[in-house]
């Protein structure tokens, strides 16, 4: 329920996907929105609407949702290419001042043209917006291989069967940061709106410290900026009482399968872990799990093949049972390239794991090495072979690192005091004026 002193507010949150859609973004929204309507405030999610068969108006769950559509394709889905952007940004503008009476604060969880949209109605009508900046994308020494060398998956000990073209990473495949993004996307307009950003009275909620030090290098204002990490549902995703000495111990890793995850440089060090050991103990039996989908799927099939790991790895797709695969895991490891805030990590960190992740935006911030879980660096499969060996293999080490992960969490990042953040920013930003009457689906059709 809302403090005494602080009366409910009309949160709109604005998201470029949402369910069905599943990712980083489109969860964080989805948890947002959940733990805003719980504080006892009210809740609306515009998003766009992806294919014309979906409903303009719906309750997702009980969070109404309004999706927003504009031209669509031959194969029925929206344009949001370049073609199809202005009309999706118009189409954004006129739903957004149509709504108007009906919130009190924007909430934009992409640094985006159509948030650039939600940050011209909030100077339109002096409404609050606040925009969550996802990721920092790719370092500089990364980023400048990329464009002189081109970005492809990782051959370590593959052989000369796997071609270069099988290999390669189009430039489409891989997500720079979020700044980056809204300016190679649409050059012209994505760099006024960018200006437009750094002059606008919008704030910015970072999930890192990277995220913070990206904005400040890109000419963003530091007073602008506030430092919001993700949160996690402490009760959904708890240690069990399974037991933990069984033979089969489980990595678990939950990333999509695209290039910015590193799920490739993971199998190398899997395979190179696993014929690098002469003989495991009877009762160790490691196995990788690997929970996701994404364009990569057959290249990453074939690298299993070729690195003779078929017997202890297994790629299951996209699950919803997460929390049970995570409770009856060993260990957990995440092989990102660049981050944001990784949701995952902080729900197997919830769940007691060990984790082992490499050193990016978001994890970094989490894991204190050697104290809460394991870091190594990014695209470092020797390295990363070495920590899933030693966490595997050392049952005191992973329950040291397993409850100091919990216990992180706990303190740190439960999605109750992360949500309190956000509305004392809110509240902070807010105008002193009455807030009006609640927003009823129905109204949303006017």
């Amino acid at each position: 329920m809302p403090q005494p002193d602080r009366q409910p507010l009309r949160i709109c949150i604005l998201a470029f996907m949402f369910a069905p859609f599943v990712g980083g973004a489109e969860i964080q929204a989805e948890k947002h929105a959940r733990q805003m309507l719980a504080s006892g405030h009210d809740v609306l999610i515009v998003t766009l609407r992806h294919y014309p068969h979906w409903k303009t108006l719906e309750m997702h769950r009980g969070i109404p949702v309004v999706r927003v559509g504009g031209l669509y394709r031959h194969n029925r889905r929206l344009n949001i290419g370049r073609s199809g952007r202005l009309v999706l940004d118009l189409t954004v503008f006129w739903k957004l001042w149509q709504l108007r009476q009906h919130y009190d604060v924007i909430h934009s969880m992409q640094l985006s043209s159509m948030g650039a949209v939600a940050t011209l109605i909030g100077q339109l009508l002096n409404k609050p917006v606040v925009l969550s900046i996802q990721s920092a994308g790719p370092d500089q020494q990364q980023e400048r291989l990329l464009h002189t060398q081109g970005a492809t998956l990782m051959t370590d000990t593959l052989t000369d069967r796997f071609d270069d073209d099988f290999l390669s990473v189009a430039t489409r495949d891989w997500t720079p940061g979020d700044i980056a993004l809204l300016v190679q996307s649409f050059p012209i307009i994505g760099q006024l709106w960018l200006h437009f950003y750094k002059r606008s009275n919008a704030f910015y909620q970072v999930l890192s410290k990277r995220c913070y030090n990206y904005l400040i290098s890109n000419g963003f204002k530091p007073e602008q900026i506030v430092h919001i990490p993700n949160g996690v549902d402490i009760e959904q995703f708890r240690p069990t009482s399974i037991p933990r000495d069984r033979p089969e111990r489980i990595i678990t890793c939950v990333a999509r399968l695209e290039y910015p995850k590193g799920v490739d440089v993971l199998l190398h060090a899997w395979g190179r872990m696993m014929r690098e050991t002469p003989a495991w103990p009877e009762h160790v039996q490691p196995r990788l799990r690997i929970i996701g989908e994404g364009i990569f799927r057959p290249h990453l099939e074939r690298m299993i093949a070729e690195l003779h790991i078929q017997e202890s790895v297994e790629l299951l797709g996209r699950r919803l049972d997460i929390v049970e695969l995570l409770q009856q895991s060993w260990g957990f490891v995440l092989p990102s390239r660049w981050e944001g805030m990784p949701n995952a990590l902080l729900e197997a960190m919830a769940c007691g794991l060990p984790s082992l992740a490499t050193r990016v935006s978001g994890s970094e911030d989490i894991i204190q090495h050697e104290i809460n879980g394991l870091l190594v660096e990014p695209e470092q499969p020797v390295e990363m072979a070495r920590a899933l060996r030693h966490m595997i293999e050392d049952s005191a080490l992973a329950l040291k690192l397993g409850q100091a992960a919990r216990q992180t969490i706990v303190s740190n990042y439960r999605i109750e005091s992360v949500a309190e953040r956000c509305l004392h920013l809110y509240h902070r930003l807010l105008p002193q004026q009455a807030c009006i009457t609640p927003l009823t689906l129905q109204e949303t059709r006017e």
